[in-house]
């Protein structure tokens, strides 16, 4: 079995819904499901190293590399611009994706 979660949302938004999607990953992974988290639109920020990182962003990339070390797969989409430029400003650990990877 596989899983696709895809995240979307701000991660300062209220109810906290990036974290509820890590959470309901981090489970399935431990459950012994193979799972993939897309960041997309507003959850993008969570792809890149940034120093000025608030402290729910801190806990959504602590979650996101225990989920990478679990086997799970982190993808970021809608920056096919980075393809194209120096991804030093991106976590090495994520990987860039386009839609069509997403729909696979």
């Amino acid at each position: 079995m596989h899983w696709t979660i895809l995240l979307k949302s701000d991660p300062e938004a209220k109810g906290n819904p990036v974290l509820h999607g890590l959470r309901m990953a981090a489970s399935a992974v431990a459950d012994g499901v193979e799972v993939s988290v897309f960041l997309a639109q507003e959850a993008c920020p969570l792809a890149f190293l940034d120093e000025q990182t608030g402290a729910k962003q801190l806990v959504h990339q602590d979650l996101i590399h225990e989920l990478q070390e679990l086997g799970a797969k982190i993808y970021v989409v809608g920056l096919e611009w980075l393809h194209q430029s120096e991804k030093t400003l991106l976590n090495s650990s994520i990987e860039v994706a386009s839609m069509k990877t997403l729909v696979r």
